[in-house]
């Protein structure tokens, strides 16, 4: 255990140092100059600007620059955002952090429970009419984009029936729509994933054995079968968190969520380098713990697996 942690620790910092040169490098070379777009319209010096530019460090090499990143990185220091002048970069991400956990959290748990009922129940009624609709319902979330899904969900539930908020999250209400589209893709993708585990599993022998013993047929599902039909969909579980991540920034555009997806948004269109550069690493942050943690799961769900 101890080497397989000192391998993920150097994975993870590789990871995330080769996050932070991509997202580095992106937002230098895309098109347009912050300190233009942080001036506007007004009539300024060309002096003026090129002291803006030493000011931010926007006159030195690129290489420069990342390196200098890196070493106010490392102690805590992203910067001061462009947009919001003299701003630190985390006094502008943090409020998004918390109203992003807030509805992501529920959004995720969401797409697990519904993913943990659907397709264990499509399993146990395999080649019925309750697995076909099931299944046809799974393949509908996962084909339907998330863009396309939102805007059905707005167009009936608050334009035609006018029963739920579409923007902000302000009230309870407010966290249905969002919290729907963002659970359809990875609850149907992990229904079908856990459905195809679940259907080796249940014919296993020890299965069949535990079913042989007298248990209660809960039992033998939930100790037995499910159980070990998790490892598989642990894997795709890690990846999903990963897409839900990154889908918070169309979702959170789309019904105007103050969260950090929507932080990212105007940052890129702003040109805003050290909040692009600080939502990059938070998310690449976020993401690699939780293929950690996934990993450490695989030694729980099966105490056969060693990590070597």
């Amino acid at each position: 255990m101890s080497r397989f942690l000192v391998q993920r620790i150097f994975a993870t910092l590789f990871s995330l140092f080769a996050a932070t040169l991509i997202a580095f490098l992106a937002s230098r070379l895309a098109p347009g100059d912050p300190i233009r777009l942080m001036i506007g319209d007004q009539n300024v010096a060309p002096e003026v600007v090129r002291q803006l530019q030493a000011q931010y460090g926007l006159d030195q090499p690129i290489a420069v620059q990342y390196f200098y990143f890196l070493r106010n990185a490392l102690v805590g220091d992203f910067g001061t955002s462009y947009y919001y002048i003299g701003k630190p970069v985390m006094e502008v991400i943090t409020p998004g952090v918390v109203v992003s956990l807030q509805w992501e959290s529920i959004a995720l748990l969401i797409a697990v429970i519904s993913a943990l009922v659907l397709g264990t129940l499509s399993a146990l009624k395999h080649n019925t009419w309750l697995d076909n609709a099931i299944m046809f319902v799974a393949l509908s979330g996962i084909s339907l984009p998330s863009f396309a899904l939102a805007t059905f969900l707005i167009v009936i539930f608050s334009l035609h029936f006018n029963l739920l908020p579409v923007a902000g999250l302000t009230t309870p209400a407010h966290y249905i729509l969002p919290c729907l589209t963002m659970a359809a893709q990875p609850s149907a993708l992990l229904a079908r994933m856990l459905r195809a585990s679940m259907l080796e599993v249940i014919n296993q022998e020890y299965v069949i054995t535990a079913r042989a013993k007298g248990l209660r047929e809960s039992a033998v599902i939930v100790r037995h079968a499910l159980k070990n039909a998790l490892l598989p969909t642990l894997t795709v579980l890690g990846i999903m968190v990963g897409r839900v991540l990154a889908g918070a920034f169309l979702i959170e555009t789309v019904f105007s969520i103050p969260g950090v997806g929507r932080i990212g948004v105007q940052a890129v269109v702003h040109r805003d380098y050290p909040v692009i550069l600080g939502v990059t690493i938070l998310l690449s942050v976020a993401f690699l713990f939780v293929t950690f943690i996934v990993d450490l799961l695989y030694g729980f769900l099966d105490p056969r697996i060693r990590y070597t």
